[in-house]
């Protein structure tokens, strides 16, 4: 599909390489002519992922790992007498939702003749870039903080990615990232435009099966979160769903700007993280506006969890066999804390809540 690079607040057009706005210096789009597209790419039997939707995405050849097309399973609430789809992201090839995007991103490195990639992370991106940068024989730097999780440090490492430490937390990690790939002329990984594209093939997996009134998920950086709500509209413009569910944003009690922003009505302001939920552990989400535009949208919601509401998150869905991290856990504790307030809104309605991770010490 024919597509170019606009900057979401000055409309410039930037070119495909870019990776902030060249005049502005803010955060860019993928936009489509849609008119191109002929039709919606039909399901087959030999479906393996999000390379079914090559047509869709801003790349010409995907370098895949068979990431997406992971499993939806539907459990009854008996509390609440309430049946719920969980989308479990842990089946990708580094047990997070991370791959999708980072398929997309290498995919475009490598069509770009990239040599080098280099990306910012808390620990599960930073492990997915180096996975697939590793199988596909391109360098591959990542920026973490010096306190992030072993687990994941240990894991990058072992595929062979440079690390980089930072004196900070990830937007630390973020600057360094940007400031080096600017002056080296790597290809800069991380929540940018291209993998936000990666992100939405989760919304045309859920919608292409079922229908849903609500959708529950984390939120750290907003990629998923707006990519999941790009991904919808985009199915709504091709009339495979008729409405929107209302998606709900879960953040930790320990790291919430986006929270504070929606419920006081004001710009993000950046707070430092304290939480388990190192994942979503984000100061200051890069596409933060744009999630709460789509939650208005939808006439969704954002709240927070605490740690604790994480962890027996964590507890009830070992129960149910699904494994999750911190992070990944938290749209179940949001699910929870949202149903306990509005369980007479949830009568006769479809839920999901999609889990994104687990790459921490947890059985999988």
């Amino acid at each position: 599909m024919d597509y170019h690079i606009v900057c979401t607040k000055c409309g410039y057009e930037n070119g495909i390489g870019s990776f902030r706005c060249i005049k502005c210096k803010s955060i860019l789009e993928v936009e489509y002519n849609y008119n191109s597209l002929e039709e919606w790419p039909r399901r087959t039997k030999k479906d393996v992922g999000i390379s079914r939707y090559i047509s869709l995405l801003p790349i010409t050849k995907i370098f895949s790992l068979k990431e997406g097309n992971t499993p939806i399973r539907c459990y009854l609430d008996r509390k609440h007498n309430i049946k719920i789809d969980f989308k479990i992201e842990t089946h990708n090839p580094t047990r997070t939702f991370k791959d999708r995007g980072s398929a997309i991103e290498v995919s475009k490195a490598i069509e770009l003749n990239a040599k080098k990639i280099v990306c910012a992370s808390t620990g599960n991106m930073g492990l997915s870039i180096a996975r697939y940068s590793k199988r596909f024989g391109v360098g591959c730097t990542i920026f973490i903080s010096r306190n992030a999780n072993k687990d994941k440090i240990n894991k990058i490492f072992a595929e062979n990615a440079e690390i980089r430490y930072v004196n900070g937390d990830f937007n630390s990690a973020l600057r360094e990232a940007e400031a080096y790939a600017k002056k080296s002329g790597s290809f800069l990984c991380g929540d940018y435009h291209y993998r936000k594209e990666g992100q939405k093939t989760i919304a045309y997996e859920l919608f292409d099966k079922n229908t849903y009134d609500y959708v529950f998920m984390p939120l750290g950086n907003g990629t998923l979160f707006s990519g999941f709500y790009k991904g919808l509209v985009e199915m709504k413009r091709f009339k495979l769903i008729k409405r929107l569910p209302k998606i709900i944003a879960i953040q930790s009690e320990g790291c919430m700007p986006l929270v504070n922003a929606y419920i006081h009505n004001k710009s993000i302001a950046y707070e430092k993280p304290n939480t388990i939920a190192d994942a979503i552990a984000v100061g200051y989400p890069t596409f933060g506006m744009e999630s709460i535009s789509a939650i208005k949208a939808t006439h969704g919601d954002a709240l927070f969890v605490s740690d604790k509401q994480i962890v027996d998150a964590m507890q009830a869905l070992a129960d149910k066999n699904i494994y999750a991290e911190p992070g990944g856990a938290v749209g179940y504790a949001g699910f929870l804390e949202y149903i306990n307030k509005n369980a007479g809104t949830f009568k006769k309605k479809r839920v999901c809540v999609i889990i994104t991770g687990n790459n921490e010490s947890y059985k999988s």
